[in-house]
């Protein structure tokens, strides 16, 4: 488009050469950075010495500091829980000891306990198309063996499907839920006694914590990004009416060329500034947790368990996952600053935003409501699968991010919810630049919504 670049180029600089733009870009990421830094260490030294105290504990979420040593797997005895169809009968990783079937969880404990040191036992599960590994241990069971029995579930885990892929090509081939059930994270259970009886407490408490906690992160880290920078996008769009240079541009730069580069750029520059304090905060506190821990190693401050926590969490997560998530999120405030565009460019002169970004707000509000409305502790339940709600861009940016980390969806529900997004989007921007063409001229008041939704639809 004619002058697309010309404009993006010129409205970034514009906004970064800002005196407010840089001044609280520059110091918030130094606070952000250097409180956490200069807080946790001084905190840190007023503290008595955990070891001193007799206290072994590192404050992460681990049952003591006994290491775990994989060299004690001689045996592994495994039994299956599934109705996939499969065999499992050669359920074999090289690089451990040999890998024996058993006809139930408590066969496999017995089988592990008779031989001794050296015999550790794995349940198989699968439900809902989602599978899970599990260490199985006597009750009795010794903090050693716990670790050990942890680590070997999460490696057989890692490795776990690659293994699927090969049971389910031998079997013929892989249909799109066998194919789904692939692409979903592994489950590590931690430790059971011999009936198997679900998650480690710990594990349970990590999960519900981060089930009901995320939808709700989510949501208000896109309620709060559209409602802080929304009004940047418009004075944006505005800016050429009030400064006299409308004509001129007109004639040297398409109108939907003009609203894209704004819209684009606007939202870059939000993104770059957000992107530099989540920095700043994650130096800041990954600098602190380091010169806490080099004071006492092993404590127990509050903040680094809350740290370790975290840590916790995103090992439920894989990267691709979360990277899709980021960008469905980055989609969904794209397509609110081109709403934001459409706003600016009904208005005349600044004073005309409030009205003309009703509209703008009706959408933010209405979709954040239908979102509670459809119940979200419903949404994040596995059994719901994939839903309606995961394909409508304005409910989607908000619902299925956490949908996909916490495998409720596959990978592909969210791909295809992000291309909507980014067409959806696209779509606004292209009915923005009509709109500026057309209200260019226009000396009337500021038109009501429902003469703005009638602009925008008989121009459709």
């Amino acid at each position: 488009m004619k002058g697309f670049s010309k404009v993006f180029s010129f409205t970034c600089r514009r906004i970064m050469d800002a005196k407010n733009y840089k001044g609280w870009t520059i110091i918030i990421t130094l606070l952000f950075f250097l409180v956490p830094a200069i807080l946790m260490p001084l905190i840190e030294r007023n503290r008595p010495d955990p070891d001193a105290a007799g206290n072994e504990g590192n404050g992460s979420f681990v049952i003591d500091s006994e290491e775990p040593d994989l060299s004690l797997v001689k045996q592994v005895f495994y039994a299956v829980e599934t109705e996939d169809g499969y065999a499992w009968d050669s359920f074999v990783f090289t690089e451990f000891a040999p890998f024996i079937r058993c006809e139930s969880a408590k066969e496999a404990l017995k089988k592990a306990e008779e031989l001794g040191e050296g015999g550790w036992a794995l349940l198989i599960r699968e439900e809902n198309g989602r599978y899970s590994v599990a260490s199985l241990v006597s009750d009795d069971a010794d903090t050693k063996t716990l670790n050990t029995a942890s680590v070997l579930a999460e490696t057989v885990a890692d490795i776990f499907p690659n293994y699927l892929l090969a049971e389910m090509s031998q079997a013929g081939g892989m249909t799109g839920d066998q194919l789904q059930a692939v692409t979903y994270p592994i489950t590590v259970v931690f430790p059971e006694s011999e009936e198997g009886s679900g998650d480690d407490a710990l594990s349970a408490v990590l999960r519900e914590v981060a089930t009901i906690a995320l939808p709700y992160v989510n949501i208000m880290l896109i309620y709060f990004l559209v409602l802080f920078y929304g009004n940047t996008v418009a004075n944006q769009v505005i800016l050429e009416k009030t400064s006299k240079l409308m004509d001129t541009f007109l004639i040297s730069v398409k109108p939907k060329a003009m609203i894209m580069g704004k819209v684009l750029a606007a939202w870059c520059t939000s993104l770059l500034q957000l992107g530099l304090w989540i920095a700043g905060l994650v130096g800041g506190c990954s600098l602190g947790a380091f010169l806490a821990r080099s004071i006492h190693p092993h404590s127990t401050m509050g903040i680094l368990r809350f740290f370790s926590f975290l840590g916790s969490v995103m090992d439920f997560y894989s990267p691709v996952r979360i990277a899709i998530a980021l960008l469905l999120i980055a989609a969904g405030f794209l397509l609110y600053c081109s709403l934001a565009g459409v706003a600016g460019s009904f208005a005349s002169k600044p004073e005309e935003l409030a009205s003309t970004m009703q509209i703008f707000q009706l959408v933010l509000v209405f979709s954040y409501i239908s979102v509670l409305l459809l119940t979200l502790r419903n949404i994040t339940n596995p059994s719901t699968g994939v839903e309606w709600f995961d394909f409508v861009p304005f409910t989607s940016i908000l619902i299925t991010p956490v949908r996909l980390l916490m495998g409720i969806v596959p990978v592909w529900v969210g791909l295809t919810s992000l291309g909507l997004t980014l067409v959806l989007a696209l779509l606004v921007t292209y009915f923005a630049g009509k709109i500026y063409t057309m209200m260019s001229l226009y000396k009337g008041s500021v038109p009501k919504i429902g003469e703005m939704l009638k602009i925008i639809f008989s121009k459709a």
